[in-house]
């Protein structure tokens, strides 16, 4: 593929491994990508094969004419059986700034969006990479979602971008589970003081409806007043921080009964608060660790 500046060539690990292996090892590089730097020809080796070795051959390099050398790379990750296609991209830290990556991604994704056996495309970008956020705007990406994730033993968070080859609006646009709770204005109090909950909505005491950020129009979760008997509900909460404070802090307002935090095999951290009416809440957020 050609755009106005770039020629996108198939990837040859041989021919371009010296070239995105500059980048990789670049120490600044990867701290303004929240990237960990390679630290051998071999490993950069390995990131290439493990993130685009069995892809279909949908990974391309940049060059920007005349150079005949890679300015950065950009593909597919390795097949997993989905339509949707996760996809990453890296341009060298000299080439920042000129608008090179928003060029090829937007010439890729709409080339790949044409192949029948890819419904969609998303790229999982760290919040705070604003460069790289604004390239998937430029190709047509929109916020979908938000996952956890550590660097360098730092807590952040992954915005996934997508863009569908037949956009259309979702029959469902959400889940709302439902507590029944004796008090419904402590519950709500305890919750967003706990898991920085916002009240979109609240009925008196008989009814409130929390939400993830202060904006309309997601799901969230719903507080109702009772004065029978409860049948416990169990829901599960993503969370972007470490969950080992929410704990001590679930401890601290007397919620002796909840259950302490431990790695789960799916690379989350997970404890279980249990509210005075039997609710048991999953609280599952990013490893401690490196």
């Amino acid at each position: 593929m050609k755009t106005a500046r770039l020629d996108l060539l198939a990837l040859d690990i041989d021919r371009d491994l010296g070239a995105l292996h500059a980048m990789f090892s670049d120490p600044e590089w990867a701290r303004g990508g929240y990237m960990t730097p390679t630290a051998s020809v071999d490993e950069s080796r390995e990131r290439l094969v493990q993130e685009f070795g069995d892809n279909g051959g949908w990974t391309w390099v940049l060059r920007v004419r005349p150079d005949e050398d890679a300015a950065g790379v950009i593909g597919v990750f390795s097949d997993q059986g989905s339509s949707i296609r996760g996809m990453s991209w890296y341009l060298r830290r000299e080439r920042w700034g000129a608008g090179l990556m928003s060029e090829a991604a937007r010439a890729v994704i709409d080339h790949l969006l044409q192949q029948p056996s890819i419904t969609g495309v998303e790229a999982w970008i760290d919040s705070r990479n604003v460069r790289s956020i604004a390239v998937a705007r430029h190709a047509g990406l929109d916020l979908v979602g938000r996952l956890p994730r550590t660097h360098y033993g730092e807590i952040a968070q992954s915005v996934v971008m997508g863009r569908a080859a037949e956009p259309s609006d979702p029959v469902t646009f959400g889940i709302s589970p439902v507590l029944e709770v004796h008090d419904v204005a402590g519950t709500v109090r305890l919750l967003c003081e706990l898991l920085s909950l916002h009240v979109h909505f609240q009925f008196g005491d008989d009814f409130a409806r929390l939400g993830f950020t202060e904006w309309n129009g997601q799901s969230g979760l719903e507080v109702r007043r009772t004065t029978g008997e409860v049948s416990p509900a169990a829901v599960t909460v993503e969370v972007g921080v470490l969950v080992d404070p929410l704990y001590d802090t679930a401890l601290a307002a007397g919620l002796i009964e909840s259950t302490p935090p431990e790695d789960a095999p799916w690379s989350r951290r997970t404890f279980t608060l249990v509210l005075p009416e039997g609710h048991r809440l999953t609280i599952s957020g990013p490893l401690s660790g490196a």
